[in-house]
């Protein structure tokens, strides 16, 4: 038996990459064999994958799995590879669904990301309806898509690969910029993206800034491809509140200047309004970091009881919250112990157990021969 994943890009730091190798680390430790293949590769993990050029040797060899063999589509985005997920009916075929963000967020920031949002959104059906294994990696993700019309289905959560920031040592650098003060440091990760509403942190540190707490700074971790024109408006914010001096764009980072970030911030700050899990709000709570996260779509269900989820973003209200945590040492020990925590309850073994019983086990029993009526369980009505 060998399987196989389809992840149109594989960068370097993404939740949906990290997923990918995790599941490949565990189907070796299982004996089972396969690649990753991808479209594009960050150079960081290059070796990772077998590039998908579309070639004639490229099919040939997946044509040659059998029913024996699975293939495990993580769709977020329009892309080639779902087209040969599509055709790959001889194989048992599982889906991962990790979300499409609603096309509004895009429109008026580029229109390519909201075409393939949109042909995303429109393939959907169908690559559910073709799927053996139909998996969400939140409840609100599978929700979704049963209010679309699927039936059938289950949740595998992101992992918080406790063993790769074991194996990370911070980067000095950072960890000196950051701690060789008493001043205070918010902390957003995330890609700079309209559904992030980065806007609604930048205001409300705008108050906590100038009002109570001159000595602070907010530290933007992340990339702004495809949303350039999103990033400028940030930009001219940061300018018109007269932020420009506390507030950073990190830009991407590696996992050990990450890591720094996190062990060495104050406080993480969360108002995205579209997630279908947030991996950050793990991490942060991981290591540590007092969370403030808005509760919308899936983060209430990541943070659960780990963080301070807000139903408003007032912006003079949230740095008086933040302000509230900070200097409370009782409430920050708990809030810090508590997210501690709910991160733990996202570790590998966690993760390893449920990809085990309902993942890995449906995949041995799907090439078993099962009476018509058990076959296509999770369909599209």
């Amino acid at each position: 038996m060998e399987v196989h994943q389809l992840v149109h890009t594989l960068n370097y730091g993404d939740a949906i990459s990290g997923e990918a190798l995790a599941i490949q680390r565990m189907l070796r430790a299982e004996g089972i064999g396969g690649s990753i293949i991808s479209i594009h590769a960050h150079e960081k993990v290059r070796d990772k994958v077998v590039r998908w050029a579309g070639s004639a040797a490229d099919r040939q060899r997946l044509e040659a799995l059998s029913r024996k063999d699975a293939v495990i589509l993580h769709y977020s985005i329009a892309s080639p590879l779902n087209d040969l997920y599509r055709g790959l009916q001889q194989t048992t075929r599982a889906i991962i669904y990790h979300n499409l963000t609603p096309t509004r967020w895009f429109r008026g920031y580029n229109d390519r990301v909201v075409r393939d949002l949109e042909k995303g959104i429109a393939e959907l059906p169908e690559l559910v309806r073709d799927s053996d294994i139909v998996l969400a990696d939140s409840t609100f993700n599978l929700q979704e898509l049963q209010s679309r019309g699927a039936t059938g289905g289950s949740v595998l959560p992101l992992m918080l690969d406790e063993e790769k920031w074991a194996a990370e040592r911070p980067n000095e650098g950072i960890r000196a910029l950051l701690s060789g003060n008493d001043d205070v440091h918010w902390l957003h990760v995330g890609r700079l993206a309209p559904n992030k509403c980065i806007e609604d942190i930048i205001r409300a540190f705008y108050f906590y800034h100038h009002k109570i707490n001159r000595r602070s700074r907010l530290w933007l971790v992340g990339i702004d491809i495809d949303t350039e024109l999103y990033a400028f408006e940030l930009r001219r914010l940061i300018s018109r509140l007269q932020l420009r001096e506390a507030v950073s764009f990190v830009g991407a980072v590696a996992d050990c200047e990450l890591r720094a970030f996190y062990e060495n911030c104050s406080l993480y700050m969360c108002m995205s309004e579209h997630e279908g899990f947030c991996l950050p709000l793990l991490e942060a709570m991981h290591f540590g970091l007092p969370v403030v996260a808005f509760n919308a779509c899936a983060v209430g269900e990541t943070v659960g009881d780990g963080g301070v989820l807000v139903e408003d973003k007032q912006p003079a209200e949230l740095a008086e919250l933040a302000n509230a945590i900070l200097t409370n040492g009782e409430i920050k020990h708990e809030l810090i112990e508590r997210g501690k925590q709910r991160a733990r309850a996202f570790g590998g073994e966690h993760f390893r157990s449920i990809f085990r019983e309902r993942v890995l086990s449906a995949l041995m029993r799907a090439d078993e021969p099962q009476h018509p009526e058990a076959t296509n369980a999770h369909r599209w009505a």
